[in-house]
């Protein structure tokens, strides 16, 4: 919503006078001529260009030049506005600029929570990593072929569990999980001696029969 109807045309017909009463900068003069003020709000003037004056905008927010604007502004307005420019000239340049703003304020977002809940879901196989290296030195005779066997008959269960939950929690974090189950893998390798490649098939078995069980 604006503020307050104000005859904008008349507001900046005076920011130009007052801007042409002070230095000769042609390039300023020619960046306020080409300007249109489209709208106040928020305590905000708006002011749009057209596509082929938007080559003026830059003069206005010059060191030197846009103090000179924004005085020029407040003087017409009767209060201190903050200044707004955007390419277009019409209140529906200005609609589809908040659009695109806010669109992209709502990807932002987005990334923000897809990164808070990946440094989540990272977090939890962390800490199952963890447990499935406790486990390891729980076992007795780990060192022998019988104990790594023992040791995947408890570890494996419980990573299917834990990536099951995980998953249902964060299904859109697919290549979060799929890296951080190989990291599983590897520190069960590291552990124990057993190469990877078995380990990832003894687990894939034990899913598999669960899914047909």
């Amino acid at each position: 919503m604006s503020d307050q109807p104000v005859d904008l045309q008349k507001l900046w017909a005076q920011v130009i006078a007052t801007v042409k009463k002070g230095d000769i900068i042609r390039s300023l003069w020619d960046a306020v001529e080409a300007a249109r003020p489209i709208v106040i709000e928020d305590e905000t003037l708006v002011i749009g260009f057209s596509p082929a004056n938007m080559r003026h905008s830059s003069y206005l927010t010059q060191p030197g030049n846009e103090g000179v604007v924004r005085r020029a502004i407040e003087a017409a307005a009767g209060r201190r506005l903050e200044m707004h420019l955007i390419e277009g000239d019409n209140l529906e340049a200005w609609e589809r600029y908040k659009q695109r703003r806010q669109t992209a304020a709502d990807q932002t977002e987005q990334v923000a929570r897809v990164a808070v809940g990946h440094r989540s879901t990272t977090d939890a196989w962390l800490q199952l990593s963890q447990q499935v290296q406790r486990m390891y030195y729980e076992i007795a005779g780990r060192e022998q072929a019988l104990g790594h066997a023992r040791y995947l008959v408890k570890a494996i269960p419980l990573i299917a569990r834990t990536e099951q939950q995980l998953r249902s929690q964060a299904p859109e974090a697919d290549d979060v999980h799929e890296i951080e189950l190989n990291r599983v893998f590897d520190r069960i390798s590291s552990l124990s001696g057993l190469p990877g490649g078995i380990i990832a098939l003894e687990y894939l078995r034990y899913v598999d029969s669960r899914k047909r069980g």
